[in-house]
């Protein structure tokens, strides 16, 4: 996506164009069904109650205002997503205020109703029924100059009808976990939602313990999960269904809108991005944690920062959340857990093949099974791509697996070793041109790095000093444009959120900036406190679920 023109950025909020196609296309919930493109003028007293919603999609609800809101920190990058310039707008005392009222929840603008989504899911792998957006709430759909679609929603701003048994709030500690992360994730080149601004508040919101209230503004092209299409399907409500898939499809996979099979081809494209995405996370060392159907993105986005981490010693069994006893989503069951995950949004929408099928059901369950196969294909044509990369191979060759990446892995988890720190070192941490140097390695890796090193010269058609000089440089640049100096640390995070909750934001703005430009060196300053060794009593340091 091209950077948008600074002079075109707008400056105050009123500029947006709300289109809400969500909401002017799909069913509300008839019990807070208000005029589309307006705000209804008497808030329904079913909107804060939780309940089943039955033949709905969404249900319109008004945000709770967050009291006494401090913005903390905001993305400018994410901004100009939006197409604003939020460095004008900060400057401006009366826009200011009125995008900290956006972003808390105090204001909502003409053009549009706030809105949550009715869905359900698998969690751990059994079937939850009606979960729903239980604390997030859209404020509204802004459509761009480049037509772009971005769903703006708050997260922790109060009770929906989906909250169940919950208060509908967000505390400080998750809401900086989730802010750094999907914009940490934007800048490592893996698709996710963003994050536009974090809020705190005087709000004390009670989990294990008493905590600070704080609402994170964030950005989708759509929030729709595998769990809306499993929501109708349990229902039995397939009209409802189709109206989903075909909205889906109309307004974000608008290429395959005329296809004569366009739900099976769309399933196809939903598959394939689930796996690259899922790639992309076992290429950097990520572990979602709670990888449910209700927490998979249509889109293939990275959906949900609850219970999530990078690692640091590579354990490819590492689980992050400390809630599954089980291990059903440890690292290494990812891609696994990926394809079942997807095998039930296939039978979500199967109706639908059927269909377009003309009632074969047989024709229909060979074309599903064949999208669910291709799965295995393209999630190892994405990994090979990228580990070859951070290998600064310049193509893939089919025996690298066995030679050089799964060897490799095998030796990282048996040395406990970093996993960001192995790759960012290998970058340049040797030379082609001196036969002789390598970096320091455990005697495990020697016979390993003669082979990586014989793979590297045979890309190469001379071995002459000048051609390796120039080799290695090149190398170096791929290495370091695909192997991040900066991750989001949990230990690091947790400094920076021992800090946030005694009113000191200065290291979180100051680790939000370098996790921004990942594959850059920094200052030394930046590298010793954002990029150095993992402390001791930092080393295994898990997450909650509860936030």
């Amino acid at each position: 996506m091209s950077s948008p023109n600074m002079n075109t950025l707008k400056r105050c909020l009123a500029d947006l164009r709300f289109t809400n196609s969500f909401t002017h296309h799909l069913i509300a919930d008839a019990r807070t069904a208000g005029e589309p493109f307006a705000r209804a003028r008497t808030p329904s007293p079913f909107a804060h109650t939780p309940r089943q919603v039955l033949s709905a999609h969404f249900s319109y609800v008004e945000p709770e205002p967050a009291p006494d809101p401090v913005l903390i920190s905001v993305s400018k990058p994410c901004g100009e997503v939006l197409g604003l310039d939020l460095e004008a707008i900060l400057a401006d005392e009366r826009e200011k205020d009125r995008f900290i009222g956006f972003v808390s929840g105090r204001y909502v603008p003409e053009g549009t109703n706030p809105w949550s989504m009715a869905y359900a899911g698998h969690q751990f792998g059994s079937w939850a029924g009606q979960l729903g957006d239980g604390r997030a709430i859209c404020l509204g759909e802004v459509t761009t100059e480049a037509e772009q679609r971005w769903e703006v929603q708050l997260k922790g701003a109060g009770l929906t009808p989906f909250s169940r048994f919950a208060d509908g709030y967000a505390v400080l500690r998750s809401s900086i976990r989730e802010y750094l992360c999907s914009e940490a994730m934007f800048h490592l080149g893996v698709p996710t939602t963003r994050a536009l601004s974090l809020v705190g508040s005087s709000r004390r919101v009670q989990r294990e313990t008493e905590e600070t209230g704080a609402v994170v503004c964030r950005l989708a092209p759509t929030w729709v999960r595998f769990g809306n299409f499993e929501l109708f399907l349990s229902r039995g409500d397939i009209p409802n269904l189709r109206l989903l898939a075909d909205w889906v499809i109309a307004h974000h996979f608008p290429h395959l809108a005329a296809h004569p099979t366009k739900y099976s081809a769309w399933l196809t494209e939903v598959t394939h991005r689930t796996a690259k995405t899922i790639a992309k996370w076992q290429s950097v060392g990520f572990c979602h944690g709670v990888l449910n159907t209700d927490n998979m993105s249509i889109l293939g986005l990275t959906l949900d920062y609850g219970p999530f981490q990078f690692m640091d010693a590579y354990d490819p069994q590492y689980v992050c959340n400390h809630s599954d006893h089980t291990g059903r989503y440890a690292f290494d069951a990812q891609p696994g857990v990926g394809l079942w995950n997807v095998a039930k949004l296939a039978s979500a929408v199967s109706p639908l093949v059927v269909d377009e099928e003309n009632g074969d059901k047989s024709r229909a369950e060979d074309k599903l099974k064949e999208v669910l196969q291709s799965y295995a294909g393209k999630f190892h044509e994405e990994y090979m791509s990228l580990m070859t990369k951070k290998l600064g191979l310049m193509s893939p060759r089919p025996e690298d697996v066995e030679t050089l990446v799964k060897p490799l892995l095998a030796h990282l988890a048996t040395l406990q070793a970093d996993y960001t720190h192995f790759f960012r070192s290998l970058s340049t941490g040797f030379t082609l041109a001196q036969s002789d140097s390598k970096p320091p390695l455990s005697e495990p890796l020697e016979e390993w790095y003669n082979a990586y090193r014989t793979r590297l010269l045979s890309e190469l058609d001379s071995q002459a000093q000048d051609v390796l000089v120039k080799a290695d440089m090149d190398r170096m640049q791929r290495m370091k444009a695909a192997n991040p100096k900066y991750i989001l640390r949990n230990h690091l995070a947790q400094q920076v959120i021992d800090k946030a909750e005694k009113g000191d934001y200065g290291d979180l703005e100051a680790y939000f900036k370098v996790l921004q430009r990942p594959f850059e060196d920094g200052s030394a300053e930046e590298g010793t406190k954002f990029a150095g060794s993992v402390p001791s009593w930092a080393k295994g340091l898990k997450c909650s679920c509860s936030s």
